[in-house]
């Protein structure tokens, strides 16, 4: 009879210490789920926006100076035709008509520099740009014909010619120069305007 109490007391403690044993895991398991720290989101800064700087616009006769060049454009025409050096009658394209732009350079500086290539002008007429095409009209010199170098002191003046759409007007329209770049959009005729993006710029009203 002692015996078997005993062999019961014993196998109650080992029951015992099984459950208190299975408690504490529990207890861990718990604690290990309700503790989990989540991490704060970040705070993301915004990323700065480039701010675009619109050039004032000048009107006809007004000049302004790019390093040692000053460029003055004096005179936009629009014509339905024109007569070449030749003699002939030049039309355009159908749905085109010619915008003619006069412009005077000098080298203001102490040495001698680059003609800018016809390259760096453009004509604006809403969302597209025009870059000048080839003219030679009568009596009127063309600026593919100018020197490469400027001297110092030296001005010269010539005509550059856009071929734009028939609907356009003087009022509508901007000359646009551009030292150090080719196209004043982002892309071949989509200014939108960017003005150049990073480059300098400078524009004309076509109209006084």
């Amino acid at each position: 009879m002692l015996s078997a109490i005993i062999f019961l007391v014993l196998n109650m403690k080992k029951f015992i210490n099984v459950l208190f044993g299975l408690l504490i895991l529990t207890a861990c398991s718990s604690a290990n789920e309700f503790t989990t720290s989540t991490a704060a989101p970040s705070l993301m800064e915004p990323s700065p926006v480039a701010l675009t700087t619109v050039p004032t616009f000048s009107s006809p006769n007004n000049s302004v100076l790019w390093q040692e060049l000053q460029v003055t454009m004096d005179q936009a025409e629009i014509t339905q035709d024109f007569i070449t050096e030749f003699g002939s009658t030049r039309s355009p394209s159908p749905g085109d008509k010619f915008l003619w732009i006069h412009i005077q350079l000098k080298n203001v500086g102490k040495v001698e520099m680059d003609t800018p290539l016809p390259e760096h002008f453009s004509a604006l007429y809403a969302a597209a740009e025009f870059k000048p095409s080839y003219g030679h009209r009568k009596d009127h010199t063309d600026y593919t014909s100018l020197q490469p170098t400027l001297f110092p002191d030296q001005g010269v003046e010539a005509w550059l010619r856009f071929d734009i759409p028939v609907d356009a007007e003087l009022k509508d329209l901007r000359f646009i120069f551009l030292p150090e770049s080719s196209h004043v959009g982002t892309s071949f005729s989509s200014p939108s305007y960017p003005y150049g993006e990073e480059h300098p710029t400078f524009v004309w009203n076509c109209a006084p």
